[in-house]
């Protein structure tokens, strides 16, 4: 029994699909394109299989009926696929080969053929030569004729090809190709960049231009602007139609076109101009370059303002890669982020407005503010993970700078956002905010971690220089938070306050004392109450403004204080009106705290308690005891 395979040598000659190609005794057939294509003797494992298989063609019935064949179609082999730039088609002979030879059956099949392995090479090697077709056309595109149009496109659907194998193998087990993951796509981006430099860099005007020109410098400037138009407005005209929707190729070479002629401009720079080239210089940056990115056929389908703001974030990102310190201006760390980005987007709102005449459309541009700033935070997150980078500090508090000018931008300017992509870019800010502040205050309880775990304890009731000893330590690092602006100066702060105090509030719940009698409680009450003056005392007048939270360890000091039962009770009803977030296991651990209390006596405040709650509204009250967790549950 003949197995023919066409997986990667030739086609089924009768019905054109791919089948799998087995790698046992061979010889060569020609095909009827002058190709070759091997028979292959099934191995007996898969000859067993066979077995029972009728031929069934034949029948005890006359057929009088007569059946025309259709002419026999060319079957074309891998190699003339590629000769005829017919890559997807070469691409899915080489995919369907692999899934056989990587399959499950190959691992039946390769201890009884010695030649599996040869397959397997000859399957690295023709996926190679893919690869390389498909980099020649790429590299071609914007010098590509109708037919080398139709190569590209076809090398595009093969690289997507490649990028779902890629996928697919990630969910498998078992040994993949060498090749796998092949990354087509992003060495596409590579080579598409490669080619965009080397363009840029080589860029000439006609004899005729250049003679309308006084120097090099004026030839070269106006040659690579000529460049960039061309190749531009080439891409957005014929290379686009080869590409699919999602692959965004216009925004793409848009992006690598912009920072490529950014890059040339600045070696320009890097030499002494004279007058009249500084002059030139200057106009196609402000004047002619401009113009080009307004061109209606570019304008339609490339995103600059998108560019030029993935730009500058992608510039902020580099500096922190490569270890610079944020700027100190007035004694706070700066970044020109925010102003350079809100610049661009007010530059193309006064456009839009100005050439269209149509506000509604200005909502385009707003929204991609939120696009931004959803990168930055990816950014900031970044910088957060970043342990070893020793400027991630100032470039965080260079970004809470940056964060409140975004904020107060879209504040002033929330006639042009549509709502929800106003409350969108709003949260944003708060998050970049909060992870921001939590950046610069974890280190600040690292560090008084020891003098924490004293709170709530014997030691902390009987010996005053504990609470002493944390006050200190806070003060110090108070004086350390330098660099922020006013405002997040006075922000950052009242996250301390709070979180501080959420720790006091946490450790004292956790029961590490036993307050057993009136005296007791009443000396823990003093403790508590003073420690929470000395504490709002102190952040308040470092510039806190979370002035509530000196009446959260006051009632909490009530509730120790007080002996009657029904006190008790009214007590704890107005702590939980006052902050509702009070849970149960909450007032649990604080009643715990005097242990004179008998059990009925806790569980009767804790039925007021709990009828109290399901009557409190839900009013705008500040969170508190939610923040306070970890607390252990006792049994009932």
């Amino acid at each position: 029994m003949l197995y023919c395979s066409n997986f990667v040598r030739g086609q089924d000659p009768e019905t054109g699909s791919t089948k799998p190609e087995s790698p046992v005794k061979h010889s060569e057939k020609k095909t009827s394109a002058g190709g070759r294509f091997k028979a292959f003797t099934l191995p007996p494992i898969l000859k067993r299989r066979s077995k029972g298989n009728t031929d069934t063609s034949a029948s005890d019935d006359p057929d009088t009926s007569i059946v025309i064949s259709p002419p026999p179609q060319e079957v074309l082999t891998f190699e003339q696929n590629l000769q005829r730039n017919c890559l997807d088609v070469a691409g899915q002979q080489l995919i369907d080969k692999e899934e056989y030879l990587y399959g499950q059956v190959s691992e039946e099949v390769s201890q009884f053929n010695t030649e599996w392995e040869m397959e397997k090479e000859q399957l690295a090697s023709d996926h190679q030569d893919l690869l390389s077709h498909i980099d020649l056309t790429v590299k071609s595109s914007l010098s590509l004729d109708k037919d080398g149009l139709q190569a590209l496109k076809s090398a595009v659907k093969a690289i997507l090809q490649e990028e779902e194998q890629d996928r697919r193998w990630l969910n498998q087990d078992g040994k993949r190709p060498a090749w796998r993951p092949s990354e087509c796509r992003h060495h596409h981006n590579t080579v598409l960049k490669s080619l965009v430099e080397e363009r840029m860099v080589n860029a000439e005007l006609s004899p005729e231009e250049s003679n309308e020109l006084r120097s090099s410098l004026q030839r070269d400037v106006c040659g690579k602007g000529r460049c960039l138009q061309k190749d531009l407005l080439r891409v957005v005209k014929e290379v686009k139609g080869c590409y699919p929707k999602d692959m965004d190729i216009c925004n793409l070479y848009g992006k690598m076109y912009h920072q490529a002629f950014s890059t040339e401009i600045r070696k320009i720079l890097e030499y002494g101009l004279g007058m009249a080239d500084c002059s030139y210089l200057l106009y196609w940056v402000n004047v002619a370059y401009p113009e080009i990115l307004q061109n209606p056929d570019l304008k339609k389908e490339i995103n600059w303002v998108q560019t030029l703001l993935n730009k500058m974030l992608k510039d902020v990102e580099q500096a922190w890669r490569e270890g610079s310190e944020s700027e100190l201006r007035d004694n706070c760390y700066f970044s020109p982020l925010a102003i350079d980005v809100i610049q661009c987007i007010n530059a193309a709102v006064i456009s839009i407005e100005t050439v269209l005449e149509d506000t509604s459309k200005v909502q385009i541009i707003v929204c991609l503010l939120k696009d931004f700033l959803n990168s930055y935070k990816q950014f900031q997150e970044k910088v957060i993970k970043g342990v070893n980078q020793k400027n991630s500090r100032t470039v965080i508090m260079a970004n809470l700078a940056c964060v409140e000018q975004f904020r107060d931008y879209i504040v002033k300017k929330a006639d042009i956002f549509p709502l929800d992509v106003k409350e969108c870019c709003l949260s944003i800010i708060a998050d970049l905010k909060n992870c921001g502040y939590t950046f610069l205050t974890s280190p600040i309880h690292k560090d008084l971690k020891s003098q924490y775990k004293a709170l709530g304890t014997p030691v902390w009731l009987e010996k005053k220089h504990v609470f002493e000893t944390l006050l200190k330590g806070i003060s110090e690092h108070i004086q350390d938070l330098k660099g922020l602006t006013d405002t997040c100066h006075q922000e950052l702060l009242s996250q301390l306050h709070l979180e501080v105090t959420v720790e006091y509030v946490r450790r004292l719940l956790q029961r590490k004392i036993k307050l057993r009698d009136k005296e007791m409680q009443e000396q823990a009450a003093r403790s508590v109450c003073e420690d929470g003056q000395r504490l709002h005392e102190l952040f308040t007048e470092a510039g806190s403004r979370q002035e509530w939270l000196s009446e959260v360890l006051a009632k909490i000091a009530e509730v120790l204080r007080l002996q009657d039962i029904s006190s008790i009770q009214l007590e704890i009803a107005t702590l939980s009106q006052t902050y509702p977030d009070l849970s149960e296991i909450q007032v649990s651990a604080l009643l715990n705290l005097k242990s004179n209390l008998s059990a009925s006596a806790v569980k009767r405040v804790k039925k007021t308690f709990v009828v109290n709650q399901d009557t409190t509204s839900s009013r705008d009250t500040p969170s508190f005891f939610s923040m306070v967790v970890h607390i252990r549950k006792l049994a009932s």
